[in-house]
């Protein structure tokens, strides 16, 4: 399988602004500036949109071990957290912090556990990355039906 995308800068490093497209697209065109990660910005940044890959990924991966454990799920939500910091005017991604959640019975949270300890290890995205990566996962409280 192959992925591609295209990306044009256009003007100065800091004042300019570029486009980024997929083959697929989905992303036509959007939007980048290095600047925009303060989110004030109508625009993505090369930073967000790796922070995007990795929770994506992540959270298709922690979906395909649930299966394989038998937790049938409805919903895996998986944030993510990409901290870039500049050493010696170099610009690196010093961490990513995930945290995994799903709704389900107090009785699949050691099998959730594994699901997502096993992810961490097969996502294609964060196992390319050589950066920090600290996981967390927590069941989302099953809600409660009340009759009335």
């Amino acid at each position: 399988m192959i992925r591609s995308a295209v990306a044009i800068w256009k003007g100065s490093p800091a004042a300019g602004e570029g486009s980024v497209s997929t083959t697929s697209g989905i992303m036509s065109k959007a939007l980048y500036s290095f600047g925009s990660s303060t989110g004030n910005e109508p625009c993505t940044s090369p930073s967000e949109m790796l922070a995007a890959s990795v929770a994506s990924c992540m959270a298709l991966i922690v979906a395909q071990e649930m299966a394989k454990l038998g937790i049938r799920n409805e919903v895996v939500k998986t944030e993510s957290e990409l901290t870039l910091e500049e050493h010696k005017g170099r610009w690196q991604i010093i961490s990513i912090e995930l945290h995994a959640t799903a709704t389900l019975p107090e009785r699949d949270a050691e099998k959730f556990q594994k699901a997502c300890k096993s992810a961490k290890t097969k996502c294609p995205i964060s196992h390319a990355l050589n950066v920090p990566i600290k996981l967390t996962a927590a069941l989302e409280p099953e809600a409660v039906h009340v009759m009335a």
